[in-house]
């Protein structure tokens, strides 16, 4: 069956994202929310993933066999987890015969804490969204997405930067947009934000002018996850290639930076014991 045909007919999506320590599921039929689980899996995703999709599943009465597509979050995040995830995911695909959609773990980070204010205050003005996921050393797998008159778009784009440095080039895109008389009235940090609290405090009373500055610890829930492949879906975009998918690291494993680094000072070649 093409993606063409199938478009119109997906009926079960699963969607998966295991790019923190929660690991996170749902389970939506033509764009609408059956189950959705978030557990803390620390590192044990390798262990309880599968059973985690199988009791849901089970509980919502539905076979593998009845899954018509699968999305993930293809990080960035985790090393180890999002390898999972996207692994996982893509044997769904394979065995089932079955599309598969990798989003952006960060969009779907940002996309719930968008939803979560929407609740909260009901305001629909014009906000900027920073999800971070700690990546240790002052860093930060960071991107900016926005809401507004333009609908949901991306400002900057998932990769990792040192939270600190990268606050003033945030200042200068928000200054860059009200030149066009498109920037935010609130901006709001989700994710992991304990590392990086004093430094956004600092910069919101000094570096970024009259934006009303949000600080909030919140989690990816598979629920957004799901609801950008079910966008993707209605427009018409084509979902990834079964084999070919694979994860947005943003950067090498530490353990893979170290090796590349040594070879380059003339160490021990791949493959040496």
């Amino acid at each position: 069956m093409t993606t063409e045909q199938r478009n119109g007919t997906i009926g079960n999506l699963l969607a998966i994202d295991t790019s923190t320590a929660v690991l996170t599921l749902a389970l939506s039929a033509e764009g609408k929310l059956i189950a959705e689980r978030c557990s803390q899996a620390e590192r044990n995703h390798s262990i309880k993933l599968l059973p985690e999709i199988d009791d849901m599943l089970k509980e919502a009465g539905i076979a593998p066999s009845e899954l018509d597509a699968v999305a993930v979050g293809d990080g960035p995040g985790s090393y180890t987890g999002v390898r999972i995830g996207v692994t996982v995911a893509k044997t769904f695909a394979w065995t089932l015969g079955i599309p598969v959609y990798g989003v952006s773990s960060l969009e779907a980070l940002a996309l719930g804490d968008a939803h979560t204010l929407e609740r909260e205050s009901g305001l629909t003005s014009p906000h900027w969204y920073v999800p971070l996921l700690d990546a240790r050393r002052k860093q930060a797998f960071c991107a900016v997405y926005a809401t507004g008159s333009n609908g949901w778009h991306t400002v900057a784009e998932d990769g990792i930067r040192i939270v600190h440095d990268w606050l003033e080039p945030l200042s200068e895109l928000i200054a860059s947009a009200r030149e066009r008389g498109a920037g935010p009235e609130r901006i709001v940090f989700g994710g992991e934000t304990a590392g990086f609290r004093d430094a956004i405090e600092a910069w919101s009373v000094s570096g970024n002018g009259s934006v009303l500055t949000d600080i909030r610890d919140s989690r990816i829930g598979a629920s957004a996850i799901a609801e950008l492949a079910w966008r993707r879906i209605a427009s018409g975009g084509e979902p990834d290639d079964t084999h070919g998918i694979v994860p947005n690291y943003t950067q090498l494993a530490e353990a893979e930076a170290k090796l590349l680094q040594k070879e380059k000072r003339g160490g021990e070649p791949l493959g040496a014991n």
